[in-house]
């Protein structure tokens, strides 16, 4: 399995990076955030991937956001 460094992004800076082992990039982002992640679009936090050894092709994923709990019925 390849190494990965995972570097989560907020604008075109990194705030965290992470070193992780995994068997594809997708799986080295989620592995490294503990979050499912999606790829990115044009998001201002990101992840980005590299293979370690080499930084020739950069993956980029973001964050799915989850819905926060909404409370059930309606309030008088």
């Amino acid at each position: 399995m390849p190494n990965y460094e995972v570097e989560e992004m907020f604008a075109e800076k990194v705030v965290v990076a992470h070193k992780v082992l995994a068997p594809t990039p997708f799986r080295a982002a989620k592995l490294a955030t503990n979050r499912d992640v999606t790829l990115r679009a044009s998001e201002v936090r990101w992840i980005r991937v590299f293979e370690e050894g080499g930084r020739h092709r950069a993956y980029e994923y973001t964050f799915i956001e989850r819905p926060r709990n909404r409370l059930r019925g309606r309030q008088s």
